[in-house]
């Protein structure tokens, strides 16, 4: 079971994501420079960090996911999605992944989940990244994750597992732009506590130093 959110607003990229599985940060969300994207259900991590790549190199998020998926003999069994800066968005749940599955794709932002409880799992998300346009990229990943929790998620009626946030933002490099947690009997609850956390943090080094002493990321 995952669900998860790929967002960018041209400048900063962000991943969201929640699974009944150990340790999704390492290996589901893939973040580059230009975009990200989400490598879920039968991960295939490998085609994850070669798309990634690829979008680095200036490549559309949907021609890179594309290309590398016409050549994996299992793309049947994958769900993949994401978005890049220049607008382009890639969705794909290949037809054998366990029910419920399914993708939302809409402007800037793509949402998939397999094994859900149901679609409403996903339209609650997208419902709630909608609302929350006035919060940061990172408020609003952790309010879309919550909201899918809370809509259900797993079909099994079992809590996730892991649980990870990143955000690609060049002008601030936070602490609480790259969270992970691994293992959990409430995963996502846990990942949004530590995230303000992180958040309060990031007020004081700010307060310490000013923006222009801030390691700028290339």
């Amino acid at each position: 079971m995952t669900y998860s959110i790929c967002t960018t607003n041209g400048t900063q990229h962000g991943i969201a994501i929640a699974t009944k599985a150990l340790s999704v940060g390492s290996s589901a969300p893939q973040l580059s420079r230009h975009g990200g994207l989400c490598s879920q259900s039968i991960t295939n991590v490998p085609l994850g960090v070669r798309a990634a790549r690829l979008v680095d190199g200036g490549a559309g998020v949907d021609a890179a996911v594309s290309t590398l998926l016409a050549r994996d003999g299992d793309a049947s069994l994958r769900q993949i999605h994401g978005v890049d800066q220049w607008g382009n968005s890639i969705v794909h749940s290949g037809e054998d992944c366990v029910d419920w599955f399914g993708h939302i794709e809409k402007k800037n932002y793509t949402i998939a989940g397999n094994m859900l409880e149901g679609k409403h799992v996903i339209e609650v998300m997208a419902d709630t990244f909608e609302d929350t346009k006035d919060m940061s990229m990172g408020d609003r990943l952790i309010n879309t994750l919550l909201a899918g929790e809370n809509a259900g998620g797993d079909k099994r009626d079992e809590n996730a597992q892991s649980a990870a946030i990143k955000i690609y933002d060049p002008d601030n490099p936070a602490i609480h732009h790259d969270i992970r947690v691994d293992d959990h009997e409430d995963p996502v609850n846990e990942l949004s506590r530590i995230f303000n956390i992180g958040k309060e943090q990031n007020k004081d080094w700010k307060e310490k130093f000013p923006k222009s002493k801030l390691q700028r990321l290339p």
